[in-house]
């Protein structure tokens, strides 16, 4: 990956192009087989446990 996170927030940023959960999946997958250590690949998983609040907070709106 070129330009990849390293942090929960930048992560999460990267996260915020999913707009539902199966795509939000996909990317999170993507990136652990990509990801070595185990501190980048927990910072991806945080990120994503946020993004999904994020969309199901979404969902309960409307």
């Amino acid at each position: 990956m070129t330009n990849t996170p390293r942090t929960k927030l930048d992560w999460l940023i990267r996260f915020r192009r999913a707009k539902t959960q199966e795509t939000l999946d996909f990317m999170l997958e993507r990136a652990l087989e990509q990801l070595s250590t185990t501190t980048d690949k927990a910072e991806a998983i945080l990120a994503h446990s946020a993004r999904q609040d994020e969309l199901d907070s979404s969902r309960r709106a409307f």
